[in-house]
């Protein structure tokens, strides 16, 4: 199994643009990722029926039944992490478009008190920066204008020619004014900027500002700072550094990335921080030196193939397939266990 599968499976869970098939989401999965105190039994019989009424409330799209939805959430989220042996605990919603289905899957991230070493973060910054010469509103209306045109399928799925180490869009000249401008800024302001992710208490920001600085001129400080960023607190930051990564992994195969800094985050308590690591292990997994030292963390893998969430199943699934070059049907988890047990005590 080749990294071309990596494509076929991200296409699955980008939204269909303009054409989206269905307004109304169906309930497909509860999961419950690496928890002793809840099982996923657990949360169908305690939350079930709460969960199915935040998807009605979901899909009724208004402002106040949208609110009534967010209380729900919320209220579910704080049973859990209340309950005993909980160190951390949180609920999310992944909607999922198809030309012909809209799912929707309940996530519980649940961290045991004995597992609380999957924790370990950087502590919270409490400062308050500024935005030099307002370049993280830049590097925002970047975003709004990018995922705007490509809503009205105006914007094309293959990667610009770039003029940092992450680019999402180019082609329009609003757009490529805005990249110029971030790298000018990054060169100009990039101590700036650096503070803003040290030391900024707002975690969005400080994702941005990675963002931004992945417009400097020297790959091997985004480097740098992207191995620093997988321990912020915040799993935006974290997963903004992972997103580098990926175009990183794919683009610059000259730049080494840690894999001892990434491996872990596929463990991490943030399901979208999981997909996102595991979307950078994918490309490197085509190097037998890589290839090798993932072997440790197989057994990750498969407890993420057995989620109904499509994103964590399919990259679990596909990561699986690279790194042991077996090709066991991806409802055989009995096969993938056992591989997996065996690859875990051959590495180191």
């Amino acid at each position: 199994m080749k990294a071309a599968a990596f494509s076929a499976v991200v296409l699955l869970a980008v939204a269909a643009g303009p054409s989206r098939a269905q307004s109304t989401s169906t309930l497909r999965g509860i999961d419950v990722y690496r928890s002793t105190v809840l099982s996923s039994d657990d949360a169908e019989r305690l939350y079930g029926d709460r969960i199915r009424e935040y998807v009605r409330l979901r899909n009724d799209h208004s402002p106040r039944t949208s609110e009534k939805a967010e209380e729900l959430r919320l209220a579910i989220k704080a049973e859990v992490a209340a309950k005993p042996g909980v160190a951390f605990a949180d609920l999310e919603f992944a909607e999922f478009f198809t030309s012909v289905d809209h799912a929707m899957y309940a996530v519980f991230d649940v961290v045991d008190a004995e597992d609380s070493s999957r924790l370990a973060f950087k502590p919270v910054p409490k400062g308050s920066l500024k935005d030099p010469d307002g370049l993280i509103a830049k590097w925002r209306r970047y975003m709004d204008i990018g995922e705007r045109l490509s809503q009205r399928g105006e914007m094309s799925f293959e990667r610009p020619n770039c003029p940092g180490f992450y680019c999402l869009w180019g082609g329009s000249e609003e757009i490529d004014g805005l990249q110029s401008a971030m790298r000018d800024g990054a060169l100009k302001d990039g101590d700036e900027l650096r503070s803003i992710l040290l030391a900024d208490k707002d975690g969005a920001k400080r994702a941005d500002a990675l963002f931004v600085l992945s417009y400097s001129s020297s790959g091997w400080a985004v480097l740098g700072l992207c191995h620093d960023a997988l321990v912020d607190p915040d799993p935006r930051v974290r997963g903004a550094a992972l997103q580098i990564l990926s175009d990183l992994a794919n683009h610059h195969p000259e730049l080494p990335i840690a894999l001892d800094r990434v491996l872990p985050r596929i463990d991490d308590p943030t399901s979208a921080v999981r997909g996102k690591a595991m979307g950078v292990l994918v490309p490197l997994a085509e190097k037998k030196a890589y290839r090798q030292s993932m072997y440790a963390w197989a057994p990750r893998l498969v407890a993420l193939l057995k989620m109904h969430q499509p994103e964590s199943r399919d990259l679990a699934y596909t990561l699986l397939g690279i790194i042991s070059e077996q090709s066991y049907d991806r409802a055989d988890v009995a096969a993938w266990e056992k591989w997996a047990k065996r690859a875990g005590k051959s590495w180191p």
